[in-house]
């Protein structure tokens, strides 16, 4: 195998969006940048530099029509991947996958899942305006999420011992006879619960962010706003400054040098 480099990597993820972006304005799908890749276009017109991934968001409705689109009509150069096409991915969200890469990842080199570079599409999933029934949907949906980590014995740098991954090996070997669909059902019953119904807000609740700092006023997200990124014009969320401040502060401002790096190393194979 050999290492893409990352001018090379973001060429080849800028190529994913162009897709992505095709099958959209073909079939009237309303997407949006978000996260870094909403940062980048707003500080660099492109790409962040030293990010290596494209995050975008759709309302669940538009979605669900994508990946149906994209059953049809994707390139073949790439593919999808999901809770429905990959029984060892436990994200909550679909991947749009690069054939032909290889993403070296220490956390989940054991499981059987397809690990090609990818851009990440989020779904936005109405929440309810009740605070009680807000603070429901939101213990299920952790709940779940932990069962999956656990039962995918998922490992984290930051502050795990080795104890504690005896005891996430342990539970994962307590939860086999939970199967996988069963969690993944749960975890999109849960998510789509509101799905249909007048609500005024939404949440990215396959954020890393979590499903409480994500939730904001549909009107936020709105008509697209189109800005600049790497020579192209693409959809942002209608009030993107509200979006960027709420999520990241002062977003304008650079990281420390020493957090100014790629999160994962990708090879050609």
């Amino acid at each position: 195998m050999k290492k893409i480099e990352l001018s090379t990597l973001q060429k080849l993820q800028l190529s994913v969006l162009k897709e992505v972006d095709r099958i959209c304005k073909k079939h009237g799908i309303k997407y949006y940048l978000i996260g870094g890749t909403l940062i980048g276009a707003i500080r660099h017109k492109g790409f962040i530099p030293w990010d290596d991934d494209i995050d975008i968001a759709m309302m669940r409705l538009d979605y669900d029509r994508f990946i149906k689109c994209s059953e049809e009509e994707l390139n073949s150069k790439y593919f999808i991947q999901n809770y429905n096409t990959d029984i060892d991915f436990y994200h909550a969200l679909t991947r749009i996958c690069i054939k032909g890469t290889f993403v070296e990842d220490k956390h989940t080199k054991h499981l059987k899942c397809h690990k090609e570079t990818y851009i990440d599409i989020f779904p936005l999933d109405n929440v309810p305006d009740d605070e009680e029934e807000l603070k429901k949907q939101k213990r299920k949906i952790l709940l779940v999420d932990k069962i999956l980590k656990y039962k995918a014995c998922i490992l984290h740098e930051n502050g795990v011992l080795y104890s504690k991954f005896l005891i996430k090996k342990f539970l994962s070997v307590i939860l086999k006879p939970i199967s996988q669909r069963t969690l993944y059902n749960y975890r999109q019953k849960y998510m789509k619960k509101y799905f249909g119904q007048n609500t005024l807000r939404v949440s990215s609740t396959a954020s890393k962010y979590g499903f409480s700092k994500q939730i904001m006023l549909k009107s936020i997200y709105g008509d697209p706003t189109m800005v600049e990124f790497e020579g192209g014009m693409y959809p942002a969320p209608q009030d993107w400054e509200y979006y960027l401040n709420h999520l990241y502060g002062n977003y304008m401002s650079l990281p420390p040098k020493d957090a100014r790096m790629p999160t994962s190393e990708v090879y050609q194979i």
